[in-house]
């Protein structure tokens, strides 16, 4: 298994939110820590379950949101995840 970067404790904090279940769930969250680590980003993650509760209309799971609003859903490569945070922040 491949190790990620840790960001500094003095990095930026993004707060997210992922939704989605089972091992999609567990992927997109290696990716999210892996590419804060990469972007010198810390990430303040609420993970939910409860994706209709959500109210979004039918996506791919896993989802991503920032203040929100959806920014990614279903697997994307963990360089795009890395490249969309370092524009968040």
């Amino acid at each position: 298994m491949s190790s990620c970067a840790n960001s500094p404790d003095d990095a930026p904090v993004i707060k997210l939110t992922l939704a989605g279940t089972g091992e999609p769930l567990l992927r997109m969250e290696k990716r999210l820590s892996c590419a804060a680590g990469g972007a010198g980003i810390r990430l303040m993650l609420e993970v939910r379950k409860d994706i209709d509760a959500l109210d979004i209309p039918d996506v791919e799971t896993p989802l991503v949101l920032y203040e929100g609003k959806m920014i990614f859903s279903g697997l994307p490569r963990t360089e795009e995840i890395e490249a969309r945070l370092k524009q968040l922040v």
